[in-house]
């Protein structure tokens, strides 16, 4: 009589694949599973995509009109138009736009951050997940990079691309590439400026979801928290005529920093921009210091 275990399993004969890059595929699962949901995408990046549009829409405006060329979306050559073109370069620059789409979008690209990090860690405690993700050869490491690279993904999209898009336009509609000779470092500008604004936001909402046991609950916390250092910095700042008080809050020092990057004065914000760097790693650091704490428990509870 053949052996029960016999029957039902065939030993194995493979090799086990590296746990290297194990993370990976959870951090592709993870990607897979929020783009199911189409509405809340649909919702959380209409208001990036529609502000894209209209940004670089000003910005083809800009070229067409210095070129002598009036869009057809203005209508018809006429003297308004004429009298336009020859003050459009100096109305209109492509850095500005870039670092006004930055801080315009800002809120709107933090809705993006929250949704899709608030459940990343409190949904697997939740469901009891981590434990089986534990029980296979990921570490906590891996964990953690997995949960961050996938909700830096959705908060790429949201930040990164669209100024892209807008120095895309701008490349191509200035005349004989005069963008890129001559406002060519705003591209790495934007890029460095998107990355760091995903890496802290993305580090803190995890931290904030890892601390909660429910997305709705992280949620309530990001925006809680948000909205209290925003409206304590602004009230003291509008109180005292002092904008130097914006630096307690995490947004006014990404603003100083963007002003930094840019090379942009007219920000209004004048302070030792070394400070806001100290401040914006801090909130990094302190959240990465959460977040290994509580990983580190989950895993000694696996």
């Amino acid at each position: 009589m053949a052996r029960t275990d016999t029957e039902i399993y065939r030993r194995f004969r493979g090799r086990l694949g590296g746990t290297r890059t194990s993370f990976l595929a959870l951090a592709r699962a993870g990607i897979a599973a929020e783009t199911r949901r189409k509405l809340p995408m649909l919702i959380l990046y209409a208001p990036p995509a529609i502000g894209t549009v209209i940004f670089s829409f000003v910005v083809y405006a800009r070229f067409s009109l210095q070129a002598g060329v009036t869009p057809a979306a203005i209508g018809p050559p006429s003297p308004v138009s004429a009298i336009a073109s020859g003050f459009v370069s100096t109305l209109i620059q492509v850095r500005d736009q870039i670092v006004l789409f930055h801080i315009s979008m800002s809120y709107f690209t933090l809705l993006v951050i929250a949704w899709f990090g608030a459940g990343a860690i409190a949904e697997d405690r939740r469901s009891g997940a981590h434990l089986l993700y534990f029980s296979r050869p990921l570490h906590g490491s891996g964990y953690l990079a997995a949960r961050f690279l996938s909700l830096a993904f959705f908060a790429l999209i949201a930040v990164l691309v669209p100024p892209l898009v807008i120095c895309t336009v701008a490349a191509f509609a200035s005349p004989e590439w005069s963008f890129l000779k001559e406002e060519g470092r705003v591209i790495p500008a934007s890029i460095a400026y998107s990355l760091l604004w995903v890496f802290v936001w993305s580090s803190v909402m995890l931290a904030i979801s890892s601390l909660s046991t429910r997305k709705t609950l992280a949620l309530v916390a990001s925006f809680a928290g948000f909205a209290l250092t925003g409206a304590v910095s602004v009230l003291l700042s509008a109180l005292q005529r002092d904008p130097r008080f914006l630096i307690l809050g995490v947004q006014g020092n990404f603003h100083r920093i963007a002003g930094w990057m840019f090379g942009m004065r007219r920000l209004g914000l004048d302070w030792d921009v070394r400070w806001s760097w100290i401040v914006v790693l801090g909130v990094a650091a302190l959240a990465w210091a959460v977040l290994i704490a509580r990983v580190r428990r989950m895993e000694a509870a696996a």
